[in-house]
């Protein structure tokens, strides 16, 4: 008899996650080879928690419109929750941009809002992520020091996450991050793919 209920987590993780996001990545890095002005990244997000694993896939894509101003596409799918969002971007200077959008989520009202703040100098940036709707309010902080050009150390603070350290190792357009929240002793694992 053949049992098509599979209790592998390496297995799920891998059909769940590591093969869409491979799939994705491949798809938009023809995307934005074809059009030369889009950029952005596919990430597996995996949020550990004791000995259970969360895993969810982000993707983000923008691009200019006109002068200053942009656009962004964001969206994050997990088991249990899914979230998109449009959102418009205006970039005054090399070293801000500000973002914000609308959406829908997997909530009973499936309005979904969000803005952000990046903010970037040298070897220094800060990101300041808030989204609100159906299912709540929502935030992330970033802030980072490049210590090389391949290496980043920081400070991340994420609304049921906590707060803790945040390192970044860069190879060639793929990154390797993590962040550990001293609070409440989560930890988030991603691998992402920029394009």
């Amino acid at each position: 008899m053949n049992d098509t209920t599979d209790t592998d987590p390496m297995r799920q993780f891998f059909l769940m996650v590591l093969l869409p996001l491979l799939v994705v990545s491949f798809c938009l890095s023809l995307v934005s080879n074809a059009h030369g002005q889009t950029h952005g990244f596919v990430e597996s997000y995996n949020k550990v928690d004791g000995g259970k694993v969360t895993p969810q896939v982000n993707v983000l894509v923008y691009g200019p419109l006109k002068g200053k101003l942009g656009w962004s596409v964001w969206s994050l799918t997990s088991e249990s929750y899914s979230e998109a969002t449009v959102s418009l971007t205006y970039a005054p200077a090399k070293w801000i941009e500000a973002s914000g959008g609308l959406g829908l989520e997997t909530a009973d009202n499936p309005i979904r809002y969000a803005g952000s703040l990046w903010m970037g100098k040298n070897k220094w940036s800060f990101l300041a992520i808030q989204e609100g709707g159906g299912s709540g309010y929502w935030y992330r902080y970033l802030g980072k020091y490049e210590v090389t050009k391949t290496f980043a150390v920081g400070i991340n603070s994420t609304r049921f996450l906590g707060v803790g350290p945040y390192a970044e190792k860069k190879f060639g357009k793929v990154a390797i991050w993590a962040t550990y929240a001293v609070d409440t002793k989560k930890s988030v694992i991603g691998l992402r793919f920029n394009f």
